[in-house]
């Protein structure tokens, strides 16, 4: 590396590094969810650097964000080539922030970043040039295993409260953990908690240990926030009307989880990975 492309890497680093609490990943745009190789947001290299045009939405801390990590391509490239990853301060000349209202997830900042004509310098670029898609689908791998872990953190707080309840809500002279409706629903979503938190260690397990785990990385993205939606809903039901009330939590957490079923790729698209791994494998087994 020479002295001037190590001084730009490291000025780079410096302004992510200061930006680390109020940055947003900028990959979502409204034609390419989880089509992310289909993103269209350009960048067109100038003199000193490149300007960027389009536009990203659901973009998570974009409200409260001070910086975002930019994908954009060069022209004449298609899918994941030519895409790179740009450090894109959100007040530079040219870019506009928008909110999107969701369900849940409020203090997330949730919205749409537009950029007209927007200049970022060489010292800005994340990584190789062109390398961009690749970089940001192996931190996917990461990101899906964990992603699974908030969601099944929810859902076992939410149940552990729903476990007290059933213990101190009575009706027709006892309490209603006493009826197996209510304790078998408690002991199922307990065993799938349990399971689907293991599916997301072993995925996280394989990636510190450098073995291949895309595939255990897309189950726990796509069956722990269904594990944790339908725990939360549970305990809501077993909370009755308190459950549905604003005075409680669990509600909230429900909203929240809610986001995670298509956040990082929909269900759909991580078992079409599942699939495409079984297919290459010839087998099941992870």
């Amino acid at each position: 590396m020479s002295s001037s492309s190590g001084t730009a890497a490291l000025s780079t680093a410096r302004l992510v590094r200061d930006c680390a609490c109020g940055y947003g990943i900028a990959l979502t745009e409204p034609g390419s969810g989880s089509d992310a190789g289909g993103l269209r947001t350009a960048a067109k290299p100038v003199p000193g650097g490149w300007v960027l045009n389009g536009e990203k939405t659901a973009i998570s801390f974009a409200m409260n964000a001070t910086v975002a990590l930019v994908y954009a391509r060069e022209a004449g490239t298609t899918r994941a080539s030519g895409v790179s990853c740009f450090v894109v301060p959100l007040d530079s000349d040219g870019v506009s922030v928008s909110h999107m209202m969701g369900m849940g997830c409020l203090p997330l900042g949730w919205g749409s970043i537009h950029f007209d004509n927007v200049f970022v310098p060489h010292s800005h670029l994340i990584g190789e040039e062109g390398h961009g898609f690749r970089t940001v689908m192996n931190h996917f791998d990461f990101s899906r295993a964990a992603l699974g872990l908030l969601c099944l953190g929810a859902a076992k707080q939410s149940l552990e409260e729903a476990a007290v309840y059933a213990q101190q809500r009575e009706t027709f002279g006892r309490p209603i953990a006493e009826n197996q409706g209510i304790s078998f629903q408690l002991a199922e979503h307990a065993t799938y908690i349990e399971g689907a938190r293991w599916t997301c260690y072993r995925a996280l397990w394989l990636r510190e240990t450098g073995q291949p785990h895309t595939a255990l990385a897309s189950m726990s993205k796509w069956w722990a926030p269904v594990v944790a939606k339908n725990a939360i809903e549970s305990s809501m039901r077993i909370h009755g009307n308190l459950g549905y009330s604003t005075e409680f939590p669990i509600q909230q957490r429900f909203r929240d989880v809610m986001a995670y079923l298509s956040a990082d790729g929909t269900s759909e698209i991580q078992k079409h990975v599942i699939a495409r791994d079984i297919f290459a494998r010839g087998t099941v087994s992870l």
